[in-house]
């Protein structure tokens, strides 16, 4: 008698492997979900972190532009805006700033140190380009600053 109450019927033998094996696909099917879901949350994460990079070059590029008295002297003669290459160590990351110059004021109040000194407002627009990214995925970003310099009169500027 103790022998039958142990005996399984007929029709449910192999029903736990059933379950286990439909058990072990939807957790597989989770498992590939979850890794779709980590990859594209990488990418989103990489795009970011290039844009900065790239935002990031292009403010330095304006920082260089500005400090660059060369220049600033170069976009001061020339019809056309000037370009600075500007070099940041990182192998994907480049930045340009283009300098244009749009105009001076002249005799400058509170600057003018007796009669013969005079001084001049000299304005500048310099948009800096920053590049950032590898194997294809290059992402930009372009900031522009207005500056003006104040410096000695420069006769036919004013």
């Amino acid at each position: 008698m103790a022998a039958s109450a142990l005996s399984v019927p007929r029709r449910q033998r192999g029903m736990v492997l059933m379950v286990a094996l439909v058990m072990l696909l939807v957790v597989t099917l989770l498992a590939v979900m979850t890794l779709g879901t980590a990859t594209t949350e990488q990418r989103i994460a990489a795009t970011a972190h290039f844009r900065n990079m790239g935002f990031q070059a292009g403010e330095s590029a304006i920082e260089a532009a500005m400090t660059n008295v060369p220049h600033l002297s170069a976009a001061l003669l020339s019809p056309t805006p000037v370009d600075l290459t500007v070099t940041l160590g990182s192998a994907p990351v480049t930045a340009v700033a283009r300098t244009s110059y749009l105009g001076d004021a002249s005799n400058i109040a509170g600057y003018a140190i007796g009669s013969q000194s005079q001084f001049a407002a000299y304005h500048f627009m310099i948009a800096g380009t920053g590049t950032a990214g590898a194997s294809g995925a290059n992402l930009s970003a372009v900031t522009a600053q207005g500056i003006y310099r104040i410096a000695p009169a420069v006769s036919g500027n004013n």
